[in-house]
């Protein structure tokens, strides 16, 4: 779709500016997490002075920010040339057997780091099994890599839109106004101990943000007039706004919401510039590896980063090795396992939705 051009560009500067934050930043700021998720000692290191000028406040929250406002506007694309069955089953392809596969090198590499560190490789298949079926979170079971929390909660999205998701494309705004009150109400509840399960809560909020995409879905499907893009928008920010600050992320409001308020600001301007972005290679590049480099740059980066320093490297020096390493495992990844099953995931669908009748003429 040569006039969102934007939405893939800014996938691939977000997966870049998620790796930024964890590899400059979380490596420094959180030494004993890495050390429990790595199997390996806290290093105890130093931020060097010039690390600073990579590793800014805004980057995770931003870009994820802009990961799942992308979710939410393409979505309903899919949604809209699919049966119900078809669009889970091309999700779940685009999901799971690339992250599964990105977990197994994650997983290969915090072995090896055990190994050297000589420390116990603690997780069993259990724990393994959980996070590559990303349901970790509802059974008690650590994240692994703690980057797919987010991969949870698109999940969660998917189910939401192929239960529900037809409301999306239609013009009328009840879905979103009995969507956002439910959001609020059930948040408002689990927080007075009446209500559903913390990290369903959690997941809602983010959910909540997701749908500000689905609404410039049906502007650029010309469902609904630019005004009442604004409007519904600004109602979903109000809302997730709502939804953060009495949830159980609430000590974070407003200090961690300001960036996903930053995202949806550079995605709005983004979409109203959309016919003047062109191809740029390198922003491409970032885009179509973006999956594959979000799911396997943690571990993988964290174990090699801690072994490199211990053999004698300068951070800077293995940065410089690693850096590179990560996107040729996402390259590689892309270019076996994920294409293979986005080929087969549309495939599948196209099959499973044979019959379908369109919701609505395409009007974009």
């Amino acid at each position: 779709m040569q006039k969102y051009i934007f939405a893939n560009q800014l996938r691939g500067i977000a997966a870049m500016l998620v790796v930024m934050t964890h590899y400059f930043g979380t490596f420094f700021a959180e030494q004993d997490l890495l050390a429990a998720r790595t199997f390996s000692p806290n290093l105890h290191l130093f931020k060097g002075w010039w690390v600073h000028f990579f590793e800014l406040e805004y980057q995770g929250p931003f870009g994820v920010g802009l990961f799942f406002l992308i979710s939410g506007f393409v979505i309903p694309f899919s949604l809209r040339k699919t049966s119900m069955a078809g669009f889970l089953v091309n999700r779940a392809l685009r999901i799971f057997p690339t992250y599964a596969c990105c977990l197994a090198v994650g997983t290969l590499a915090v072995y090896l780091s055990s190994r050297y560190w000589g420390q116990p490789f603690s997780y069993d298949a259990k724990v393994l099994a959980a996070n590559a079926l990303l349901v970790h979170n509802l059974l008690g079971f650590p994240s692994m890599d703690a980057v797919n929390w987010t991969l949870a909660i698109e999940i969660k999205f998917y189910l939401l839109m192929a239960l529900g998701g037809t409301a999306v494309l239609r013009p009328s705004p009840t879905w979103l106004i009995a969507f956002v009150a439910a959001a609020l109400a059930l948040t408002w509840n689990g927080e007075h101990g009446i209500g559903i399960a913390t990290p369903l809560l959690m997941e809602l909020n983010f959910i909540v943000f997701m749908l500000t995409g689905c609404v410039f879905y049906q502007h650029a499907a010309q469902l609904i007039s630019t005004r009442a893009l604004v409007v519904r928008a600004l109602l979903i920010v109000a809302a997730f706004s709502g939804t953060w600050s009495m949830g159980p992320q609430k000590g974070m409001f407003p200090g961690v919401t300001v960036w996903y308020y930053c995202a949806f600001i550079v995605f709005a301007v983004c979409y109203a510039l959309r016919d003047r972005f062109r191809p740029v290679r390198v922003l491409d590049f970032l885009a179509a590896i973006s999956y594959p480099l979000y799911c396997v740059h943690a571990l993988f980066g964290y174990c090699a980063l801690k072994i490199l320093i211990d053999l004698g490297c300068r951070y800077g020096v293995a940065m410089l090795i690693t850096l590179p390493c990560t996107f040729a495992l996402a390259y590689l990844v892309h270019r076996t396992v994920e294409s293979a099953t986005i080929t087969l995931g549309h495939r599948w669908a196209a099959a499973l939705s044979r019959h379908k009748r369109p919701v609505m003429p395409a009007a974009v």
